[in-house]
């Protein structure tokens, strides 16, 4: 049987820099989602989705996902600094995006 522990669920490619893909990996033991290549490209830390939440809106947090690599690296292009906001808004839904253990975990504020 394989190890799921790192399986690669989806990849987002930015648009304008189609070099630049990250990976959403399926963490079995832990039960999220995280993205894979942000620490590397940018020097960002990784985001994690709670898998539930995840699959639920898989289409809206892979919208938001590459929005927020888009928005990255445009930002790197303009040799301008990146930092995530705690608190945003995409499309109409309210979202956090807090630190947690080296990580940010990002899901819908109510």
């Amino acid at each position: 049987m394989p190890n799921t522990d790192d399986a690669v669920f989806l990849q987002i490619l930015n648009s304008k820099r189609p070099d630049q893909i990250i990976n959403l990996i399926m963490n079995d033991s832990n039960g999220h989602f995280e993205t894979r290549g942000l620490k590397g490209f940018f020097g960002l830390d990784e985001i994690w989705i709670d898998r539930g939440e995840f699959l639920v809106s898989m289409e809206e947090y892979a919208m938001l996902l590459s929005y927020l690599l888009e928005t990255m690296s445009e930002a790197q292009d303009l040799n301008l600094p990146y930092g995530y906001m705690e608190n945003f808004e995409f499309k109409g839904q309210r979202y956090s995006l807090i630190r947690q253990n080296g990580h940010r975990v990002l899901t819908k504020a109510d």
